[in-house]
C-alpha cells in the first residue's frame, strides 16, 4: 500500500511541474497539490500503522520468549524437586564426609608407596650384631679369587666415519 502512495506521490509530483511549465490554470494547480498532500498525509498514516503492527509484532515475539522463559523455569523446578525427593542433605553430607575420608585414605596409601624404604636400607639389628660378630671372628669364609690366565684377543672396532657414510 505504501508503495502505491509513493508512486501516486511522484505521478502528481510530476503533474504539478509539468503544469507549472505549461502554466496551467492555478486552481488546477491547487487542486493537484492539495491531491499531494492527501497522498502524503495517507503515506505517513501507513507508515505509522505499519511502524504499529511491527511493535506488536514485537511484543508477541517477546511474550513467545517469555513463555518459553517460564516454561523452562518450571522445569527446571520440576528437576530440583525431583533431586531433592532423591537426595536429602544428610545424604549428601554423608557422602562428603566418605569422600573426604577415602581421599584421605587414598593419599596415605599413595604416601606409603612413594615413601617406601628400599629392602637394602633396613636393617635387623640382630642380623648387624651377628655380622658384627663374625668379622670380628675372621671365620667369613671368602670367595676364591679366579687364578688362571686370561687369553686377550685382538679385536678391531667397525668404525665408520662420517664421510664413508656419505
Amino acid at each position: 500500500m505504501l508503495k502505491k502512495y509513493e508512486r501516486q506521490h511522484s505521478e502528481l509530483l510530476l503533474d504539478i511541474k509539468q503544469s507549472i511549465k505549461e502554466k496551467k490554470d492555478k486552481t488546477v494547480l491547487l487542486h493537484k497539490l492539495r491531491r499531494k498532500k492527501i497522498v502524503l498525509f495517507y503515506m505517513e498514516s501507513t507508515r505509522r500503522k505499519i511502524q504499529s503492527l511491527i511493535s506488536k509484532q514485537y511484543a508477541l515475539e517477546q511474550l513467545s520468549i517469555t513463555r518459553l522463559q517460564l516454561n523452562a523455569i518450571k522445569d527446571t523446578v520440576k528437576v530440583f524437586k525431583l533431586f531433592n525427593k532423591s537426595h536429602s542433605l544428610e545424604k549428601i553430607e554423608d557422602l562428603q564426609d566418605t569422600l573426604e575420608e577415602l581421599s584421605g585414605q587414598f593419599m596415605d596409601v599413595n604416601e606409603a608407596i612413594s615413601n617406601e624404604q628400599s629392602p637394602l636400607l633396613e636393617f635387623d639389628d640382630d642380623e648387624l650384631e651377628q655380622e658384627l660378630e663374625l668379622l670380628a671372628n675372621d671365620s667369613v669364609d671368602f670367595p676364591l679369587v679366579p687364578v688362571h690366565e686370561v687369553e686377550l684377543t685382538n679385536i678391531e672396532p667397525a668404525i665408520q666415519t662420517t664421510a664413508e657414510l656419505c
